[in-house]
């Protein structure tokens, strides 16, 4: 029969205090505890460690080979355990994040830099994959995503509520803009995620004069990832419906223009995700930091 753990660190802590009142302090554990564990390990190992009577405990010649055998083992697992737990609480290390190719490029990656300079002894290894990481499986600290978050081990916390503008290139936002919202039936999309060629698109108009209005619309061209949907729009291949983050960064640089800027569609939310397990210190940081970043920007 295999020697129980508990025991054997036990029976350690017992010969180091030389006593077992000694050794159930050092353990917070009743002095019966102590006791039982001991007897259960002589009848593990069929043999009598300890010579026991009122003032103290002294080793058998099988105590002894016993002792010295496994206090090695004990003290580098007592020692592993303290080095963990202490990491665990400690500005260092490397945290894990995922986030959406797009995401991750245009808005993670430079809220990232004021993180590292805040905390330079932390490392990040960041993967900006469309895929869904599994962070369990993966090792992941934590994950930004965009839309339904599902898995009874995941917690997740809603970053900022995002939307959808359209854009088109300035050529042909000026030519669309005085025809108004409607004769975008007629007018050639990019559309994300429609192999079919149509699209049925939700605007929302926003301000005094509330309205929603549904769109049938199409286009030849159906793109499953929005930096390309928003190089094609710019290169003037039909109107798109953008992430924000992908207009502004369109209208800074001249080469898309937003069209008909009172009208947006509901997207999906961003949420920081993690699994349900209690987080080391640097892991919390680096939520909270995101958190704190997320509020700060223009169009969450």
């Amino acid at each position: 029969m295999a020697a129980s753990a508990d025991n054997i660190v036990t029976f350690v802590e017992v010969v180091r205090e030389r006593s077992l009142s000694g050794a159930a302090r050092r353990l917070g554990l009743p002095k019966s505890t102590v006791s039982r564990r001991l007897r259960r390990l002589e009848q593990e190992l069929s043999v009598q460690l300890l010579h026991r009577n009122s003032r103290a405990v002294t080793l058998t010649d099988s105590g002894r080979q016993l002792y010295q055998a496994v206090h090695p083992a004990v003290d580098s697992l007592g020692s592993a355990v303290t080095d963990l737990s202490r990491s665990s609480q400690e500005l260092r290390g490397t945290v894990r994040l995922t986030a959406p190719a797009d995401l991750g490029r245009m808005v993670v990656a430079d809220m990232l830099v004021a993180f590292l300079e805040r905390y330079p002894e932390l490392s990040l290894e960041l993967l900006f994959d469309n895929r869904i990481v599994d962070l369990v499986q993966e090792g992941v600290d934590l994950a930004v995503r965009a839309g339904r978050v599902s898995g009874p081990e995941l917690v997740a916390r809603k970053l900022c509520d995002s939307e959808l503008q359209l854009a088109a290139s300035p050529a042909l936002a000026e030519r669309l803009s005085p025809l108004g919202v409607r004769n975008l039936e007629r007018t050639p999309f990019v559309l994300h995620r429609a192999p079919s060629r149509t699209q049925r698109i939700k605007l929302e108009r926003t301000g005094k004069q509330k309205q929603n209005l549904e769109l049938d619309v199409t286009g030849r061209i159906s793109v499953d990832e929005y930096a390309a949907l928003a190089e094609l729009v710019a290169q003037g291949q039909g109107v798109g419906l953008l992430p924000a983050i992908h207009v502004r960064e369109g209208v800074r640089s001249a080469r898309l223009a937003r069209l008909f800027p009172e009208w947006s569609s509901r997207s999906a939310h961003v949420y920081l995700v993690s699994t349900g397990r209690r987080q080391p210190e640097r892991v919390r940081v680096l939520a909270e930091f995101l958190r704190e970043a997320f509020a700060k920007l223009p169009y969450c």
